[in-house]
């Protein structure tokens, strides 16, 4: 492996195009990098199923998280030792492309037109196509079958229910979530008034932060601490809100697709429905969404088969293979899902907005969790939004 100089990128791509094949009988070492989750199982399979129509093609598979990915390239891409092909979230590819970590994707118009709209915002930075989409996620609200006939539509509903439902002597809560993580609080601050970094999620200026929608989202969650769950944000971690939901103590949860499996192994009884609507609202609350994404590195030495073999990964065969083993929903036009469990995470994402790739989400992340956790506490909305606002100003 060895740093291909960015400014020669459009050459390398321009020479793959018409990349010679290599001799009969010589062999090509490809690195892949994947989760170790079900994702493990999913990779080999795949490898598995490439090889036997690319023998000359030798891939090794080397379990790194998709959240890590981006940190571990930045390292091992420059010492030689990175992967050819690795998967990332979509968030991290604006920090990818201003380090010269990755390729574009060749025929990248035709190649992403396959894909959800959704897929093909999140594939891309600067109109420029990067990644290669593999699944798409965002969270919903989860409900125990075994303990609700039907899931409630709005925030009303189940301020109602919470009335009867609530002993928190016993851990009894109607519903739980991460309160203190912004990528959770997003359901709340998002409006189609004032979106985060404007209506395309790529303006650094128009954060939107405090603006008055925003404040009043931020409000309405505030007062749903005294009204449905009452404990510290530091409390209501990942680990507690699962084990909550999982015990029966809480017969709702706002998560994600990827505790779908966790759920399913436990045999539980559960739906998924789309978040509940504000009072007034008669539509479903925004989620953040995203997409795990495929890159092929800058530092391969095989850029031609690292990118054959990411396309290979999100063909439609492939995709529907990965569903199958991981319940990630493949984000292609070309498949459909009839899982009635998984329905309800595909209805949200009509709801969804990917996550802006923009480098100031890094920001957005380190002040809006101190603020909204605060905010949770009894902090004034207003006032400290004002100062999240000057915060986000701050960065160029």
């Amino acid at each position: 492996m060895k740093k291909i100089v960015y400014s020669a990128l459009l050459a390398v791509i321009t020479l793959s195009a018409v990349y010679a094949a290599p001799k009969k009988g010589s062999r090509i070492e490809l690195k892949v990098w994947e989760s170790s989750g079900t994702e493990s199982a999913f990779i080999q399979a795949a490898i598995k199923e490439f090889r036997a129509v690319n023998p000359n093609v030798r891939i090794i598979y080397e379990p790194v998280e998709s959240t890590e990915a981006r940190n571990k390239i930045e390292l091992d891409g420059p010492a030689g030792v990175g992967a050819d092909v690795f998967v990332a979230p979509h968030d991290h590819i604006g920090a990818l492309v201003a380090g010269q970590h990755i390729l574009p994707v060749e025929d990248a118009e035709e190649y992403i037109s396959q894909f959800y709209k959704l897929a093909q915002t999140a594939a891309k930075y600067k109109d420029v196509v990067y990644g290669y989409p593999l699944g798409a996620e965002t969270y919903a609200l989860f409900y125990n079958k075994d303990l609700l006939t039907k899931p409630f539509k709005t925030w009303e509903e189940i301020i109602e229910f919470s009335k009867t439902w609530n002993k928190p002597v016993e851990g009894k809560y109607a519903i739980v979530w991460p309160v203190n993580d912004p990528y959770y609080s997003f359901m709340f601050t998002e409006n189609s008034e004032s979106p985060l970094f404007g209506v395309s999620g790529n303006d650094s200026k128009m954060h939107n932060l405090n603006a008055p929608q925003t404040l009043k989202g931020l409000r309405f969650f505030q007062s749903l601490r005294y009204k449905i769950l009452n404990i510290p944000a530091a409390d209501a971690s990942r680990d507690f809100c699962n084990a909550s939901f999982e015990e029966g103590k809480a017969p709702m949860i706002i998560t994600g697709s990827w505790t779908i499996n966790q759920f399913k192994k436990l045999n539980m009884n559960f739906g998924i429905s789309t978040l509940p609507a504000f009072p007034g609202e008669s539509t479903p609350s925004y989620s953040f969404s995203g997409v795990r994404l495929a890159f092929v590195s800058s530092y391969s030495d095989h850029p031609a088969e690292a990118m054959e073999f990411a396309k290979f990964l999100t063909s439609k065969k492939m995709l529907e293979k990965r569903f199958a083993m991981t319940d990630q929903i493949p984000p292609r036009n070309d498949i459909e899902i009839s899982d009635p469990v998984i329905a309800g995470i595909s209805q949200q994402l009509k709801y969804s907005k990917p996550m802006p790739t923009i480098s100031q989400l890094g920001t957005y992340w380190q002040v809006m969790g101190p603020a909204i956790s605060g905010i949770w506490e009894g902090d004034n909305v207003s006032k400290t939004m004002d100062i999240v606002a000057k915060q986000m100003d701050a960065v160029k």
